[in-house]
């Protein structure tokens, strides 16, 4: 199966350092907040982007960059494997960048995929890529969620459009297994996984076996039952899978004449999957790991190779921007301060997973 492309080229609530990012610095997760404009070129915007590390709460600059002119403007789908994908408004063709991670500081690759040849109908766009080596790897897939009951995988030049028996789910819950080569996906209320296999592109459904529930009380169960509930699938890098229900309640405050509504994370719970049984059993012990949570794929990393991160904790955006401690509960909630003078070139923040960057 080949893919024939076309190469185009601890946490601190309101804390406020900022340092440039320099290459000799270890590649770790960044949030990608945004970045400003700084003049126009013959080959595109210049500006730079700005990121919030999570090992030190700090915000940091990248270099000056070049947004090639192809990207100008074009919303952003989600992010996968450190990678960004991009739509065009005009043909719906989508394309993938590395522009925006930090440690690459000049002629970013753009990737140009077919078009899917009509305009999605949700914008809670998912993406997730089979590698994360896009430019070299000859065998990439890329999966998609352009609408509620399908499921879009890009291979051998086109475009195929599955329809799937049950509604998809917001954000961050379509994800690549590595262990299994197949995509992953949760059905509505977490019932079922949905499995895509690359080795006989079958789609298979299983249903979801939650073991040792949490114990909580009466008034703790209402209080969840009346929350918005997220489903999330991550793989961590030994090959674990892990089922995630995040749990957000709708503030109502008053704030002058006007009536507010504030999203707030209330709690997560973890489920690791079995091996043998495929059933996932409720744990408030990840060890060593921290899981990012948001806008798009999730995905897992070992908090040793980051000195900073916290272990056994999420890290989420929205609604709010923050991490959680699996073993307490504790949220430790931020927010990035924002320059209203400073136009921006991303409109929301993602993670940006540091596997294997291209240089």
């Amino acid at each position: 199966m080949s893919l024939f492309f076309n190469r185009i080229s601890k946490f601190t609530v309101r804390r406020d350092n900022a340092r440039f990012f320099s290459s000799s610095l270890p590649q770790s997760p960044y949030l990608l907040l945004g970045g400003k404009k700084l003049r126009d070129s013959p080959e595109g915007q210049i500006g730079k982007h700005r990121f919030l590390d999570p090992t030190t709460g700090d915000r940091v600059y990248s270099s000056e960059k070049t947004v090639p002119k192809e990207l100008n403007g074009q919303p952003l789908l989600g992010t996968s494997q450190g990678w960004v994908a991009c739509l065009e408004n005009k043909d719906f063709t989508v394309r993938l960048t590395d522009l925006y991670k930090p440690w690459i500081s000049s002629s970013p690759k753009v990737i140009s995929l077919p078009s899917i040849g009509f305009k999605p109908s949700t914008h809670a766009t998912e993406v997730s890529l089979s590698s994360s080596d896009p430019v070299h790897d000859k065998d990439l897939v890329v999966a998609a969620k352009f609408s509620e009951y399908q499921l879009s995988v890009c291979c051998d030049s086109k475009w195929t459009h599955i329809d799937t028996p049950y509604s998809l789910l917001p954000p961050s819950d379509l994800m690549y297994s590595k262990r299994d080569k197949a995509f992953y996906f949760t059905s509505f209320k977490g019932l079922y996984m949905g499995s895509l296999d690359l080795t006989d592109n079958e789609l298979d459904f299983q249903e979801l076996r939650l073991r040792d529930q949490p114990k909580i009380g009466g008034a703790g169960w209402e209080m969840l039952d009346k929350c918005f509930m997220s489903n999330h699938l991550v793989e961590c890098p030994s090959g674990e899978l892990f089922f995630i229900k995040w749990y957000t309640d709708c503030i109502r405050r008053q704030h002058g004449e006007y009536i507010l509504m504030h999203g707030i994370t209330k709690r997560f719970m973890v489920f690791r999957e079995d091996e043998k049984s495929k059933d996932f059993y409720y744990t408030e012990d990840i060890g060593d790991l921290c899981i990012f949570l948001g806008k798009s794929e999730a995905f897992c990393v070992s908090a040793s190779m980051y000195p900073g991160l916290k272990p056994n904790s999420i890290y989420y955006i929205g609604p709010g921007i923050g991490s959680y401690d699996l073993a307490t509960g504790i949220v430790r909630s931020f927010d990035p301060p924002r320059d209203s003078r400073e136009p921006s070139l991303v409109p929301y923040p993602y993670w940006l997973n540091p596997t294997n960057p291209i240089a």
